[in-house]
């Protein structure tokens, strides 16, 4: 079985308090976009689960979230039967794009599919939400949704929106766990602009990731230099992105982007052009 994994933005992210278990209680607004990683599952006779990625920067040891994932899963179906996972890796790591993630939400997705019966979607969304809180999202079949509690409360919204995205991911690997243990709840309430869903863009980390990732910052500052006021860090970073209406718009961004910050090149920036998936 041949899956692929999307990636996510957030559009809103605001952090309510935090938890006794550690975690935060946010408001989110997720978006699927079109940058996806490739994942090959084949069953085995035996009873192993077999890993393999082409990005050595992936954990597959057993503590990692697919191995994981696969192994409550097999346990929970009572599966006697192996696997062979194969991911071919497109979304950057640690980049607040949801790789890591997405790919467990598709590999369970996949296996209930391959080791019937079937897990319910009520029951998988519980499955996924204790593996992770970005899990939910993915196991839900819509390109936008708002989310609340650790972000695994996840309510589909109906919107007809397609955006194009020129997408930056910097060469710096931040962990969602360092960003949100050194933010302090901000007094100040982001202004709103107008009554479109893009001009609702706000993230309490950016500060954090602007702080933590100077590149960040000083793309950042290009972008508004540039007049693109529809630009965010999403999640916790480091990747940052504007909106557009159009593809042509997005793509003439991105080349004046690397006109004015030939940095984003030379530095091993990864840049995207990417719509609502």
């Amino acid at each position: 079985m041949i899956i692929y994994a999307p990636a996510k933005v957030n559009l809103r992210l605001k952090i309510l308090n935090r938890r006794p278990d550690g975690y935060h209680n946010i408001e989110t607004v997720f978006e699927r976009i079109a940058l996806s990683d490739k994942i090959v599952l084949r069953n085995l006779k035996n009873d192993k689960i077999k890993l393999f990625c082409n990005h050595p920067d992936v954990p597959l040891d057993k503590n990692s979230l697919i191995y994981r994932a696969i192994h409550l899963f097999k346990k929970k179906k009572q599966v006697t039967k192996g696997i062979e996972v194969k991911i071919f890796k497109k979304i950057p790591i640690a980049s607040g794009l949801g790789g890591g993630s997405s790919d467990a939400a598709s590999i369970l997705m996949g296996l209930n599919k391959l080791w019937k019966p079937f897990l319910s979607l009520p029951a998988l969304l519980e499955f996924g939400r204790k593996l992770g809180a970005d899990i939910p999202f993915f196991l839900k079949d819509c390109s936008f949704a708002a989310a609340k509690g650790r972000g695994d409360e996840v309510m589909p919204l109906g919107w007809k929106l397609k955006f194009w995205h020129l997408l930056i991911s910097p060469p710096v690997k931040l962990l969602s766990k360092d960003i949100y243990d050194a933010y302090k709840i901000s007094l100040r309430t982001p202004k709103r602009r107008n009554n479109d869903a893009s001009s609702e863009l706000m993230n309490d980390l950016e500060h954090m990731v602007l702080k933590k990732a100077p590149v960040v910052a000083k793309i950042r500052n290009v972008l508004k230099n540039m007049g693109l006021t529809h630009s965010l860090v999403s999640g916790s970073g480091p990747s940052i992105f504007s909106l557009f209406a159009r593809r042509k718009e997005a793509i003439g961004a991105k080349q004046l982007l690397i006109k004015r910050f030939p940095f984003a090149r030379e530095k091993g920036c990864q840049i995207f052009i990417v719509p609502t998936l």
